[in-house]
């Protein structure tokens, strides 16, 4: 297996690097303006801010074991990291620095935030809805990442049969002669 093309790796550590700086900015932002005021409604009460600390997984999965969380999260983005190293296709490339860099924002929270390292929670401040789960751009980026994924790649498949190409590898002239 080839490694990746410089350009797509550049591409996927701008994407994460983008992701982790808005992010930062966003929480600090929301800490500064939601601190103290509860659920603000927006858009008639349609659409929600709230800021809140999460300790737990996405969808609340381990609740309680927020070092546990911390050390998935941190192989989580250790993966994805080493992904980067052989990504090819440009839509992967995007995706994979959409996951990378919302694994990272929230990870930063996790290892820097009270009561302190790998027990830390991720703020959270975007609440889509009075009954739902709260989020942040970290969460909205690896959401996108899956997005991104899916319509990329199905994009790509179809280019691919466009064109004629295959994805299994022809065998070169000289290779095919006897």
């Amino acid at each position: 297996m080839t490694g990746a093309r410089p350009a797509t790796r550049r591409l996927a550590l701008l994407v994460a690097a983008t992701v982790v700086a808005v992010d930062a900015i966003s929480k600090a932002i929301a800490a500064h303006f939601l601190a103290g005021r509860g659920v603000v409604n927006l858009l008639g009460g349609h659409f929600h801010l709230e800021l809140y600390r999460n300790h737990a997984g996405p969808g609340n999965t381990f609740a309680g074991d927020p070092v546990l969380i911390s050390l998935l999260s941190l192989a989580a983005v250790i993966v994805i990291a080493a992904l980067v190293l052989v990504v090819r296709a440009r839509s992967t490339a995007v995706a994979l620095g959409l996951l990378l860099g919302g694994g990272v924002g929230n990870l930063i929270d996790r290892l820097v935030s009270s009561p302190g390292p790998l027990r830390g929670g991720v703020i959270d401040w975007i609440k889509p809805t009075m009954h739902g789960g709260s989020m942040n751009l970290s969460d909205l980026s690896i959401n996108a990442a899956l997005i991104v994924l899916i319509v990329g790649g199905a994009i790509e498949w179809w280019l691919d049969g466009r064109s004629g190409r295959t994805a299994v590898s022809e065998p070169s002239p000289s290779e095919a002669a006897p």
